[in-house]
């Protein structure tokens, strides 16, 4: 072999040899970079019984200055019937009872509240107990500011008016609480209802037939044109739940899940350019859950994308948008563990960010919520040092 070839074998050698020093250098580099800006779970509180148990809603920020997040458990306390608490700024890991729900009777009525709590314009919080009540059917209470320790009981559920209510409240547009309860009414499908903040009076609007829809588990929407949107977990043309529309007049009118489109949606609803998104827990591409939109106004519900399980399965809470653009979320299974996920959707792509994985909590089945600092603040159902739950920070 003559000189030349030696010395061109040499040099070919040596370029390798540097690109493969820059490349590793790089990745050295870039890691550190890239692990800085990952995403984190830190928990917050961990739920042990005494400070209540499984919370399924999520956490509320306060519309005052006191900058304090308020939530429910559905168990535990003294009574093993649910808590109310608040979490102090600016760790929020200082935990305070509110209040000890005491079931069918006592001076705080109520059981296994389920809903997120609600600050209306007048400065009170208000909610719904699944259970509990004189009727044990439920009732819509409020907690009186600024303390938030005393409870009064609005409307107790009998049946007739409804029964079971999961869904948060909103404020409707004539000031009244409005919601709606999975159960009773005239079909004991479930009921659309308003109750006056002020003397209680509880007004069933609507009560679902099955074909218009059966057992709403969500909060109503108030969209920009006026009508109130929904979900039902069942009934419809398909028996897979159906979003609905209510014009102020009472006029409903319900779109059906096929299955393909998502099915068995337990979320409330967000509007965001000119359409009203949310999350199935079952359907889509591979039946473990998809998100959707509906166009405001009404329409047929069209499959956005489609949980398979690794980004997360069964999501039961609705969609925030984030103010980096994103929409973010939480499923209650799936991930890494099959304990749930926190997920970010950008255009039609889940990405799972987080897995719980017990530890750290487990089956997240609550809303989002970001605050002015960016960081998201959530519940999950079980996991925790107890397995009674946990309230947890996320930070991307």
């Amino acid at each position: 072999m003559n000189k030349i070839n030696l010395y061109k074998q040499h040099q070919t050698k040596n370029r390798v040899l540097i690109f493969t020093s820059l490349t590793v250098l790089a990745s050295s580099l870039v890691l550190p970079f890239q692990q800085a800006f990952a995403a984190t779970l830190t928990t917050v509180v961990n739920f042990n019984g005494t400070n209540g148990a499984t919370p399924r809603a999520g956490v509320l920020k306060g519309n005052g200055t006191d900058g304090n997040l308020y939530g429910t458990t559905s168990a535990g306390g003294t009574s093993g019937k649910g808590t109310a608490f608040k979490l102090t700024p600016t760790a929020f890991t200082t935990l305070t009872t509110l209040i000890n729900f005491t079931g069918t009777s006592g001076i705080n009525k109520g059981t296994n509240p389920v809903a997120r709590l609600f600050q209306a314009a007048d400065g009170n919080l208000y909610g719904a107990s699944f259970t509990g009540g004189t009727s044990d059917l439920g009732s819509v209470f409020k907690l009186a500011k600024t303390a938030f320790t005393t409870l009064t009981t609005l409307a107790n559920f009998t049946g007739t008016n409804g029964a079971n209510p999961a869904g948060r409240l909103i404020t409707g547009t004539d000031g009244n609480l409005w919601g709606t309860s999975s159960t009773g009414g005239a079909n004991n499908k479930g009921t659309i209802f308003k109750v006056s903040p002020t003397t209680g009076a509880l007004t069933t609007i609507r009560s679902f037939s099955g074909t218009d829809g059966a057992t709403p588990l969500a909060r109503l929407q108030l969209a920009t044109d006026g009508n109130y949107y929904g979900s039902t977990s069942a009934g419809g043309a398909s028996a897979k739940g159906v979003v609905f529309k209510l014009t102020p007049a009472g006029i409903l009118t319900s779109y059906s899940f096929s299955g393909t489109n998502g099915a068995n949606p337990q979320s409330g609803l967000i509007e965001f350019g000119g359409f009203l998104y949310g999350t199935a827990k079952l359907g889509g591409a591979n039946n473990k859950g998809a998100v959707f939109k509906v166009p405001v106004g009404g329409g047929t519900p069209v499959l956005v994308a489609s949980f398979n399980g690794t980004n997360g399965a069964n999501p039961t809470a609705a969609l925030i948008k984030a103010s980096n653009g994103n929409f973010y979320g939480t499923a209650s299974a799936g991930g890494a563990s099959n304990k749930g996920v926190i997920y970010q959707l950008t255009g039609a792509t889940i990405t799972g960010l987080i897995s719980f994985n017990g530890t750290n909590g487990a089956t997240p089945e609550s809303t989002l919520i970001q605050l002015s600092n960016g960081a998201f603040y959530g519940t999950a159902s079980f996991g925790g040092s107890s397995n009674l739950g946990t309230v947890f920070k996320f930070v991307i």
